[in-house]
């Protein structure tokens, strides 16, 4: 028996998922839109669909939907090919809330809901009072108004309601929340979640990626028509996948149990050169924000795991030597942060507190400079160096400025010359030469 020939069952009965896409290709007179998508949902998710405007969104809704057929690959709704379905019986199986919903004639709320019921024939009784469910979504109020008399956002909470008395398993909705205030969006999605814990399946377009992170159980990240990521949440919106996708720097925040994104404009492509930083203890997260702010690629190491500043560059996306808590560098991350400070065109020391532990950092920036790599350091790490160890940095040749708004001021006006840093004439003036050695430094 084919795939084809199967007919549809109940959801989880057969084990197979509820909607499946197979090396989907799709295009428009010819101007490709959608490539090689594959995905699976399962009865019971809850998925959203982000992506930049014009990366094939609703093109894939309406493709699961089957008001589009791929141009090639295939798009199945338990287990059938959705080319296979009438239209009333794919409306048993998918309800659709689309972005712009348009009546040829002036009805009552009550009967534009009433007509999600009508896929249902004889049994259309089965849906409930249409009453009743424009109560649900807390719009019972409308009931008796002409449709063509309501805003954009009451007109989608309507198609909503219409779409519920289907019935279906599965519920597409394309940026369902694009006409509503920030209560009714939240209030929109909760009451998905209590439809979805309820059984529905989910499916939804959406552009706040905050709300993403809040509400959804997978998401699907859409990037010029391909698949750039598909998990949860945490794991989809990292920094880095924004940044490629959205061209906009993110910030991955964690505060209070909750997990939410910031957003900067500067753009990966204004890149200043690549800068390394030597940190700890919080000591680095300010500098850390304020490099990548300032156009730098920047790296970092060795940090010990859940350190303030380790969680900062997690948060910014950064390419870090990491060490477990409270252990003392290893051979393997010192190898690492190595590797990073060589890839570097300068590397930053700031005020991070120096001992036994964490000392193979500072041997790490003086085998740097031997390498011609420049090493700028905040006097700080000096006045806190516990091991003895941070004098051989001022014997090596790095330079020491009088805090970190000095040292931050020198690396936004640095120059490039043959690729590595040479400190501007005001700030080297300004800076503690090698030969004298920093306040503090021993020898």
């Amino acid at each position: 028996m084919t795939v084809d020939d199967k007919r549809p069952t109940a959801a989880g009965q057969s084990g197979e998922p509820l909607v499946a896409l197979r090396g989907v290709d799709f295009a428009y007179d010819e101007r490709p839109v959608l490539r090689r998508i594959g995905f699976e949902l399962r009865p019971g998710d809850f998925t959203g669909i982000v992506g930049p405007n014009g990366s094939g969104k609703s093109t894939l809704v309406d493709l699961v939907d089957g008001i589009l057929q791929p141009t090639s690959g295939e798009v199945l709704v338990r287990g059938r090919r959705t080319d296979r379905y009438r239209r009333r019986d794919m409306a048993r199986e998918v309800a659709l809330v689309p972005q712009h919903f348009d009546l040829d004639f002036d009805l009552a709320v009550r009967e534009v809901v009433e007509m999600g019921s009508y896929c249902r024939g004889k049994d259309a009784a089965s849906c409930g009072d249409p009453e009743q469910m424009l109560a649900r979504l807390g719009i019972a109020d409308l009931a008796g108004r002409r449709f063509s008399e309501l805003s954009g956002g009451e007109k989608q909470l309507v198609v909503l309601a219409q779409a519920l008395m289907q019935q279906a398993p599965l519920l597409l909705l394309d940026e369902p929340a694009s006409a509503l205030d920030v209560s009714h969006q939240l209030r929109l999605f909760d009451l998905l979640k209590e439809l979805n814990a309820d059984g529905l399946t989910v499916l939804c377009i959406l552009h706040d990626l905050n709300l993403a992170l809040h509400y959804f159980d997978k998401l699907l990240v859409l990037s010029d028509g391909e698949v750039a990521a598909f998990g949860p949440p945490d794991d989809v919106l990292r920094p880095e996948v924004v940044e490629a996708v959205y061209g906009v720097r993110a910030y991955l925040h964690r505060h209070a149990g909750r997990t939410y994104l910031t957003f900067s404009p500067r753009l990966r492509g204004e890149r200043r050169g690549r800068v390394h930083l030597v940190c700890g203890g919080g000591t680095g997260a300010g500098m850390m924000r304020e490099l990548v702010d300032a156009g730098y690629e920047v790296t970092a190491g060795v940090l010990n795991a859940l350190d303030t500043d380790e969680e900062t560059g997690d948060e910014l996306g950064l390419r870090m030597a990491v060490e477990a808590p409270f252990t003392p560098i290893g051979d393997a991350a010192h190898a690492e942060n190595l590797e990073l400070m060589h890839a570097a065109d300068l590397v930053v020391v700031s005020a991070v507190p120096v001992s036994h532990g964490n000392a193979r950092n500072i041997d790490a920036a003086r085998d740097a400079l031997r390498s011609g790599i420049p090493v700028w350091a905040d006097e700080g790490v000096c006045v806190n160096d516990f091991a003895g160890v941070t004098g051989a940095l001022a014997e090596d040749g790095a330079r020491f400025f009088a805090g970190e708004e000095e040292l931050l001021a020198a690396v936004r006006g640095r120059s490039f010359g043959d690729g590595r840093a040479s400190a501007p004439g005001a700030a080297a003036g300004q800076a503690t030469g090698p030969k004298d050695g920093p306040p503090g430094a021993a020898g």
